[in-house]
């Protein structure tokens, strides 16, 4: 029983805090999905010139790039060739790696 008024407890949390970001919204008869789209906006679409520039700014090798992205050493080096571009959760993780990296530049 404390388990399940654990889990809800968060999920109870969760929704609160979802509700009080809603409320900060100006016009109240924003839909859940715009909601959404405002609080987690789409990943920019990235260049094979950012892409490079990212793996460069981590100091790793093509290689360790695409192991990090999770993804074949092929579509690395199409992606920094210009030839594909990333979409969905790779576009999600490169975003979240120019974060980190601004955030570790900003802090120094």
């Amino acid at each position: 029983m404390i388990k399940k008024r654990t889990q809800r407890s968060s999920v109870w949390d969760m929704v609160a805090e979802s509700l009080e970001d809603l409320s900060r919204v100006k016009d109240v008869t924003t839909s859940l999905r715009e909601f959404d789209q405002l609080k987690y906006p789409a990943p920019k679409q990235y260049t094979a010139r950012d892409i490079r520039q990212i793996r460069e700014k981590l100091h790793v090798s093509q290689a360790v790039f695409a192991h990090l992205l999770n993804t074949k050493l092929t579509t690395v080096q199409k992606w920094e060739r210009g030839v594909n571009t990333p979409a969905g959760p790779a576009s999600r993780l490169l975003q979240i790696f120019e974060s980190k990296i601004k955030k570790q530049t900003n802090s120094f």
